[in-house]
């Protein structure tokens, strides 16, 4: 799919991982595609671990991330969720300065928590695969979020939480 027939999700501006206003941290747009969320992102250098490998704890966040926006995209009645728990396996170290793909798919809503899996993969290898639990935030909880949340190219998810539209 192209660039601009993406569906993109919302982000927002301080957010360690979407946040495009943070310069600390990652900057990435996740969007759906073939049933999964999913995004391209090269990693800066200032987020190693080590001599040009990416440090674990953001590999962790980005599977937190979108592994928490398939549950929430692909859940029954589209609330945010939470991380309940969080496994990763590291296969391979990940190359900052590198293209990498995430992808995540949403496995089953049990209502009370969704199961969600997700991969890291660089090269068309996979280098970390994750699971995860994910419980559904409270409807106040979520109207609580939603102002934080900047909907720029979201055109199907700009309504995701009953708002009227991308534009608000």
């Amino acid at each position: 799919m192209s660039e601009d027939r993406r569906e993109y999700l919302p982000h927002s501006t301080r957010c360690f991982i979407c946040g495009d206003e943070n310069e600390c941290g990652v900057r990435t747009r996740f969007y759906v595609e073939d049933g999964a969320v999913r995004t391209r992102v090269v990693l800066s250098r200032h987020l190693n671990g080590y001599k040009d490998v990416a440090h674990g704890g953001v590999l962790a966040a980005l599977m937190d991330e979108s592994m928490g926006w398939a549950a929430t995209v692909f859940g029954r009645k589209h609330p945010m969720y939470v991380t309940g728990e969080l496994t990763v396996k590291y296969l391979a170290p990940v190359s900052v300065g590198e293209e990498i793909e995430i992808v995540s798919r949403l496995e089953n809503d049990a209502g009370r928590v969704a199961y969600s899996t997700g991969e890291i993969l660089c090269g068309g290898t996979v280098r970390v695969r994750a699971r995860g639990k994910f419980l559904p935030m409270s409807e106040e909880a979520t109207r609580q979020v939603i102002p934080y949340l900047k909907f720029d190219l979201c055109r199907k998810y700009g309504t995701l939480f009953g708002r009227s539209g991308p534009d608000r």
